[in-house]
C-alpha cells in the first residue's frame, strides 16, 4: 500500500498510515514475534475498529485509540486488562465474533496478534524503546564529527538487533555525485569531479561537504525543496482563473535560498514566515500564507493545517471538522491554532493584521468545519494553556515566540526529521508530518539526538546537515550485495544500512543537463507545435522551466519512486536540442585541440555520471567512434548515449 504523504495545501492524504514501523528498529533490541501496539495492533485497530470506538465516534463510550482509553472502557467496563485474556471485554467479543459488527471479521492472523498482545501484558514499541537515549547531552552543540559517530552508533545497534550489516562505504565517485547533487542541486563538472578523485588526502569528503555548504548552489537547492514541500502540486489562481503566482514562487525559493546562504537559523526564517506584514515586491514570503489558504487567500484554518504540517510535524487537518478519529487531537486543538491567524488578512500580494488585538484571542469555529459552529476557541498553543492577547504585536508573533523557542516539543524534531528525509527518502518518524505517540520513531535516540543538535546549535541548517553528510550512514553505498534478498534488501534500507537509490528531482536534472550541454538556457519545449505529440508534449507553456519541471517532475513524498515514463523517455531520446550537440564539449575540444579521443570520452563520462569510463565503456565509446566520419557527431552521440543511461537520472 502506497502512503501518500502529502502537504497541507489542498493535497489528498490517506487518514490513516502505519509507517515508522515496517520493522522494528529499537536499540535495546526484542523479539520479531513479540505482539506490539503501535506496529501489530493499533493498523487493526485502525482498520476494524475506530470507525465506531475513536475520536469521531465512540459507541458506547468505548475509545480504542490508546492503551489508557482501553483501560478505561466505557459503559460496559474496561475493554481489556494487562495479562488477562478472560477479563478482557474487547478480547471477548473478538474470539466470538460478536466485534466487529459486520459480515467482514478479523482473521486468524489478526485474532492471534490481538490475543498474543494482551496476554504479553499490552506491550508497545514506546516501552521497548525506553533506554535508547540520545547518547550526547543536550543543550550543548558538539563537533560535527561526533555527532555523526552518535549517528552512526545508533543505526548500527538497530542493524545487529536486526542480525544485519550495514552496506560498505560508497566509493569516492559514487560519494561525490551523491553529495553534489544532495547538497548544490546538480551534478559536479568534469573538473570538480577529476579533482576530486585524484586527491589522495583522507579529509577530501570533509573538505567537500564544507565547500558545498559554502557555496551559493547549497542555499538555491534547499531554497527549492522548501519551496517544493510548501506549494501545492497546482498552483491556485487569481479571481478570473487565470494568472498563477509561478514567478511568486520561484520568489518564495530565491529569498528561502538567501536565508539559508548567509546562515541564518531556521528560527529566524520561520519566525519571518509567520509574522510576515506587507507587500510581496519587498517581502516575497507573503506568498506562503496565500498557497496554502483557499483561491489564493488565507484562510485561518489553511494556516493551521500548514503551520502544523511544516514546522510543527503534526497532522491537524482532521481536527479541522470533528475529533481526529485516529488521533488524539481534538477539533478545539486545531481552532485554538487557528485563533492565531483569525485576525490576518492575507493573499498572493500582501498580508495586514490589525495593530491592536481588540476582541481578544479567539476563534468562532464556521461553518465550512459541520460540528459546533459558532463555538468559540480562546487562542492556545498546541497541547498547551490559552494564550493573552499581546498589547502590542500580533497574535503570530507570539505564536512565533512559542513556536521556536528551544524547548518546544515539536519545532526542532520536525525540521531534524525533514532533513532525514531528504537524504534517506524516509524520516525516522513517518509519515514526516506525523509526530505522535503511537506513531513513535523507528529510532527515537537518533530522532532525540538530532533534535537536540539543532536546538543547542540556535537552530543552524547547515550544522545540523554537516552532522548528517559526515556520518556513515550517508555515505554507505547504494548497491546491494549479489544474492542479497527482496526482502532483506528492504529492511536494510528502512534501517538506513544502505542509501536508497533516488530519482532525480526536476530541478537537479534540468541544472545537470544545462552543464552537460553548455546552456544556461536550456530549452526543451516542443519546437513543431503541430506535431508536439512526436515527443510526448502536451500544449506548450511560454517558459521552458516550467515545462520542464512539468514534464520531469517527481514524486515528491517518495524520492525512491521512478514516475517516469514514455513522455519523459521520448523527450530525452528525440528532442531536437539534445540531439543538437553540446556547447560545452565544442568548449572543451576548442580548449583542449590535442586531446584524444579517450580523452574526451573520459571527460564525457565525468562531466554526466562523474567517473572514468570502465575499460569496457571506453572501448566500446572507441568502437563506436570509428564507425563515425564526423568526430563532432561522434562524440555529442556518446554524450547523447551517457544523458539517457539510467544511471544519470538516479542519485546513488
Amino acid at each position: 500500500m502506497k502512503a501518500h504523504t502529502v502537504l497541507p495545501c489542498g493535497r489528498s492524504r490517506m487518514l490513516f498510515v502505519l509507517p515508522s514501523l515496517v520493522v522494528l528498529a529499537w536499540s535495546g533490541g526484542g523479539r520479531a514475534e513479540e505482539s506490539l501496539l503501535e506496529r501489530d495492533v493499533l493498523p487493526i485497530l485502525t482498520k476494524q475498529c475506530l470507525g465506531c470506538h475513536g475520536g469521531l465516534r465512540q459507541q458506547g463510550k468505548l475509545d480504542l485509540r490508546t492503551v489508557p482509553a482501553m483501560l478505561k472502557g466505557g459503559k460496559s467496563g474496561p475493554a481489556v486488562k494487562s495479562g488477562d485474556l478472560d477479563a478482557s471485554e474487547m478480547w471477548a467479543r473478538i474470539a466470538n465474533d460478536d466485534m466487529p459488527p459486520h459480515e467482514k471479521k478479523l482473521s486468524a492472523a489478526e485474532k492471534a496478534a490481538i490475543k498474543q498482545w494482551i496476554a504479553a501484558g499490552l506491550p508497545t514499541v514506546a516501552q521497548r524503546q525506553q533506554d535508547d537515549a540520545p547518547l550526547l547531552p543536550a543543550g550543548s552543540k558538539h563537533e560535527p564529527r561526533q555527532v555523526a559517530a552518535a549517528i552512526d552508533q545508533h543505526l548500527d545497534r538497530a542493524l545487529a538487533a536486526a542480525k544485519l550489516s550495514p552496506a560498505p562505504r560508497a566509493d569516492d565517485a559514487e560519494f561525490l555525485r551523491r553529495v553534489y547533487i544532495d547538497l548544490t542541486g546538480r551534478v559536479p563538472t568534469a573538473e570538480q569531479t577529476a579533482a576530486f578523485l585524484d586527491d589522495a588526502q583522507p579529509d577530501k569528503r570533509v573538505r567537500l561537504i564544507d565547500a558545498l555548504l559554502a557555496s551559493p548552489q547549497f542555499g538555491e537547492q534547499f531554497g527549492r525543496t522548501w519551496r517544493d514541500w510548501i506549494c501545492p502540486p497546482e498552483l491556485p489562481s487569481d479571481g478570473n482563473g487565470g494568472a498563477q503566482p509561478h514567478k511568486q514562487a520561484q520568489d518564495l525559493g530565491v529569498w528561502l535560498a538567501a536565508r539559508f546562504n548567509v546562515g541564518d537559523g531556521w528560527n529566524k526564517i520561520t519566525r519571518e514566515i509567520l509574522t510576515v506584514e506587507g507587500e510581496i515586491k519587498t517581502r516575497p514570503q507573503v506568498i506562503f500564507y496565500g498557497l496554502v489558504g483557499e483561491g489564493g487567500k488565507a484562510t485561518p484554518d489553511g494556516s493551521t493545517r500548514a503551520v502544523a504540517s511544516l514546522f510543527l510535524g503534526v497532522q491537524l487537518q482532521c481536527a479541522q471538522c470533528h475529533d481526529d478519529p485516529y488521533r488524539s487531537w481534538a477539533q478545539t486543538d486545531h481552532w485554538a491554532l487557528a485563533a492565531f491567524f483569525g485576525k490576518m488578512t492575507a493573499d498572493f500580494t500582501k498580508v495586514t493584521e490589525p495593530a491592536t488585538n481588540k476582541g481578544g484571542a479567539q476563534i468562532s469555529i464556521p461553518k465550512t468545519a459541520f460540528k459546533n459552529v459558532g463555538v468559540n476557541v480562546p487562542a492556545a498553543f498546541l497541547g498547551g494553556k490559552h494564550v493573552a492577547p499581546p498589547q502590542d504585536r500580533s497574535l503570530r508573533s507570539a505564536l512565533a515566540d512559542w513556536l521556536t523557542a528551544r524547548d518546544n516539543p515539536y519545532f526542532a524534531r520536525a525540521f531534524a526529521n525533514r532533513v532525514w528525509f531528504y537524504f534517506f527518502a524516509r524520516g525516522l518518524v513517518n509519515p514526516i508530518d506525523d509526530f505522535r505517540e503511537l506513531n513513535p520513531p523507528s529510532h527515537p535516540g537518533l530522532m532525540a539526538l538530532l533534535a537536540n543538535e539543532f536546538a543547542a546549535a540556535d537552530f543552524d541548517v547547515k550544522h545540523l546537515i554537516r552532522c548528517v553528510c559526515n556520518s556513515e550512514a550517508y555515505q554507505r553505498t547504494s548497491r546491494v550485495a549479489s544474492g542479497t534478498s527482496e526482502s532483506a534488501t528492504a529492511t536494510l534500507t528502512t534501517l538506513f544500512g544502505r542509501m536508497p537509490l533516488r530519482i532525480m528531482t526536476a530541478d537537479m536534472l534540468y541544472d545537470s543537463l544545462k552543464l552537460a550541454y553548455g546552456d544556461p538556457k536550456l530549452d526543451l519545449r516542443s519546437p513543431d507545435t503541430k506535431n508536439s505529440s512526436a515527443l510526448g508534449q502536451a500544449a506548450l507553456v511560454a517558459d521552458p522551466y516550467l515545462e520542464f519541471l512539468r514534464r520531469f517532475g517527481t514524486n515528491e513524498e517518495d524520492a525512491t519512486d521512478f514516475t517516469h515514463g514514455i513522455p519523459q523517455m521520448l523527450t530525452m531520446l528525440n528532442h531536437p536540442r539534445l540531439l543538437a550537440g553540446s556547447k560545452a564539449l565544442e568548449a572543451y575540444r576548442k580548449a583542449r585541440p590535442a586531446a584524444s579521443p579517450e580523452q574526451t570520452v573520459e571527460w564525457l563520462y565525468l562531466s554526466t555520471l562523474s567517473r572514468r569510463p570502465s575499460a569496457d565503456e571506453s572501448a566500446d565509446a572507441q568502437r563506436y567512434l570509428q564507425k563515425t566520419n564526423d568526430p563532432v557527431k561522434g562524440f555529442n552521440g556518446v554524450l547523447w548515449m551517457l544523458v539517457n543511461r539510467s544511471e544519470y537520472l538516479f542519485v546513488r
